[in-house]
């Protein structure tokens, strides 16, 4: 559950950063404490992806990305998960049709270079987060995987071939 809260996290910093705030549902709603230790290290990482992308893309699009970032390291942390390539191409051209309808051919492909380079981004940022909980990461993610197939991104079944990405058995130390 630590994942899908700090996903959540992530995604609402990336709003916020794009501009988005959430309504206000009474004026007498308790407010959240700001997040300490590794949750704002999760949100300000967040925030910081969001700034970088506005430029390019839409919150929903950054949203998106975020997302595909998520099952892009959960397939790197976790030998049992596996990124559906098919999947994986329909969610990026679904950012990308998502875009500005008036693009020349230089700012499609710009726009399909920059998805390639945020999600390394994404991805690299949730697996640097969540080395160090793996294997909470892990069977957060397994679940994910449990449900219907049409909401992940996840293979069916156990990875054909594991992912070769090395990944140090404990965290780096500064």
């Amino acid at each position: 559950m630590q994942t899908l809260r700090t996903l959540t996290i992530t995604l609402a910093a990336a709003a916020l950063a794009a501009g988005c705030t959430p309504k206000s549902e009474t004026k007498e709603a308790a407010t959240a404490p700001a997040p300490v230790g590794k949750d704002a290290a999760h949100q300000e990482t967040g925030a910081l992806l969001a700034d970088l992308m506005s430029p390019t893309f839409t919150s929903e699009q950054q949203g998106r990305i975020l997302n595909m970032g998520y099952f892009m390291a959960a397939s790197s942390l976790c030998p049992d998960l596996a990124v559906d390539p098919l999947k994986m191409g329909r969610a990026v051209d679904a950012v990308l049709t998502l875009g500005p309808p008036e693009q020349t051919d230089a700012e499609k492909a710009h726009q399909r270079d920059a998805v390639v380079m945020f999600l390394g981004m994404a991805s690299g940022a949730m697996i640097g987060s969540h080395i160090e909980d793996k294997t909470q990461f892990c069977e957060d993610a397994a679940k994910v995987k449990g449900g219907a197939p049409e909401t992940h991104l996840f293979a069916a079944g156990a990875p054909a071939d594991p992912s070769t990405a090395p990944t140090p058995e404990t965290p780096a130390r500064p």
